[in-house]
């Protein structure tokens, strides 16, 4: 085997990193068909090796989760795919009865709540409360509910229910209102927890995937620096072999500067690997998520509770009337 260093000697700098490479893959092609002795094999330090394999748990977790918390970035997760909803005329016309239904209920509890009532339609939301809030809405106004005025909620002067929806509403057009807008409310808090968790959490998380490419590049330097050594140290044995004294001399130098490289590769490696393990910013960012989380199913539990005790009294009324009547 001719001495590397005299050929690479007679290359510039591109020539010198194609004959590195060669060398490289050469290396790693005898090691992967088993035809280099495991003793020849420059075995990396403990430290180094247990690094690694947290690191790629490290990987893996951060790859696990991120494909899967990607869902907040599509707003119909939950949409059910069985609906086969019309989301021009129809849709918009529900959408802006639920709204006006807000504005009203809003208006009427002296609740200060910015809802537009004469804009144009809201965009129909692909989410499963928004999806249950326009079927709701529906049969709502098929029952005869108004499209613009919440029925059965008392004014805060008299105490008497509001006669917006006309007295020929039936109970249960009543009931679809309220679960219609309570399933609305519960949408909208749905979708800001959708925002909050792709701030709080998706951006910083997938940034954070750049710092793991930079502790794989380190471990990429490594094995390159590893191959390049053990190709080296083959030469020289290989040299041995044939008896040629003068050029396993010459080749001296080549594996020294190849060791100190490998040195240097693997500090750098485990600096890098040790900063990326101990960086905050995975923690932060699921803090960040299950606070957004937190948030939604606290605000939607108040609003399930007095939508839940509205409807059980509506229901009781309407049992006792329905016994009366018989």
């Amino acid at each position: 085997m001719e001495s590397w260093s005299k050929f690479t000697s007679n290359v510039g700098p591109i020539g010198q990193k194609i004959t590195r490479q060669f060398g490289n893959l050469n290396q790693q092609a005898r090691e992967t068909f088993g035809q280099v002795e495991a003793d020849d094999i420059t075995e990396l330090p403990e430290e180094y090796r247990k690094l690694e394999e947290r690191v790629d748990a490290l990987k893996n977790a951060h790859l696990n989760l991120g494909k899967i918390a990607k869902a907040y970035e599509t707003e119909g997760y939950d949409y059910p795919t069985q609906v086969q909803e019309s989301l021009t005329q129809i849709s918009a016309q529900v959408g802006h009865s639920v709204t006006s239904w807000a504005a009203s209920a809003a208006k009427q509890t002296n609740v200060n709540v910015n809802v537009p009532v004469t804009s144009a339609p809201p965009t129909a939301h692909k989410t499963l409360h928004h999806a249950l809030s326009r079927g709701a809405a529906s049969g709502a106004l098929e029952l005869g509910a108004s499209s613009t005025d919440l029925a059965g909620v008392s004014s805060p002067v008299s105490g008497k229910p509001s006669s917006g929806a006309g007295a020929e509403e039936s109970k249960l057009g009543e009931a679809l209102q309220k679960f219609a807008l309570a399933q609305d409310r519960v949408g909208n808090l749905r979708l800001q927890q959708d925002e909050s968790v792709k701030s709080g959490f998706l951006t910083p998380w997938n940034a954070f995937g750049a710092q793991i490419q930079l502790a794989v590049k380190a471990r990429q330097n490594v094995r390159e620096a590893r191959l390049h050594l053990d190709s080296w140290r083959q030469a020289v044995k290989q040299a041995e072999v044939n008896r040629k004294t003068e050029k396993v001399e010459s080749m001296r130098s080549d594996v020294e500067l190849a060791e100190d490289k490998l040195v240097s590769a693997t500090e750098e490696a485990i600096s890098v690997m040790k900063r990326v393990l101990e960086d905050p910013q995975p923690i932060k960012s699921l803090a960040a998520f299950v606070k957004a989380q937190a948030e939604f199913h606290q605000a939607a539990q108040e609003v399930y509770a007095e939508a839940a005790n509205t409807l059980a009294s509506a229901a009781t009324s309407a049992e006792s009337d329905y016994m009366s009547s018989r």
